[in-house]
């Protein structure tokens, strides 16, 4: 005697399982085989010299502040003599960010450009605000912003795989 709930049985018949297991097969394969989906953004050559073009600059302002402070010797490097580069440069990682942003499928690159302008903005507000860049931290950010940078560059270039690398049966 089978069970009834609400006039269906509580036990399908033999050739309803089948039908569910062959619809669900079907499904799978049908998913499986779809070479048309995309996880991850296309590569962007303009985003890439946009990363390498930033990173000299961030580069270049390390340097500066290094050589300053080590000419300075006891004295301050006041943010005075280097709040046109903090915003130039700024304004810079700000274009990266929304070109990041404005590309679908791109959420990794997106973290990473919005990681450089947090520890920008970081770095620029504390020597705004204490007027001074201390000489052991300026190596130590500028280290930080090359790994930053490399990350950025090689999850760029990774997207090139997307199209000629990625798929084994397509040659």
């Amino acid at each position: 005697m089978q069970v009834r709930t609400a006039g269906v049985p509580a036990v399908l018949p033999q050739s309803w399982r089948w039908f569910r297991l062959a619809c669900a097969l079907l499904l799978f394969a049908g998913l499986a085989s779809c070479a048309g989906v995309k996880l991850v953004a296309d590569y962007d050559a303009e985003s890439a010299k946009g990363i390498t073009d930033t990173s000299a600059e961030v580069f270049a302002f390390y340097d500066k502040v290094i050589e300053a402070k080590a000419k300075a010797a006891p004295g301050k490097l006041p943010y005075a003599g280097f709040a046109d580069d903090w915003g130039r440069i700024e304004t810079r990682i700000r274009v990266l960010v929304v070109r990041e942003e404005s590309r679908s499928l791109n959420s990794e690159s997106q973290r990473i450009a919005r990681t450089i302008l947090g520890f920008w903005q970081k770095y620029r507000a504390r020597h705004q605000g204490t007027d001074d860049y201390n000489a052991r931290l300026a190596g130590i950010h500028r280290d930080r912003f090359q790994r930053l940078f490399t990350a950025a560059l090689v999850a760029e270039k990774a997207k090139a795989l997307a199209t000629d690398d990625s798929n084994p049966e397509e040659e």
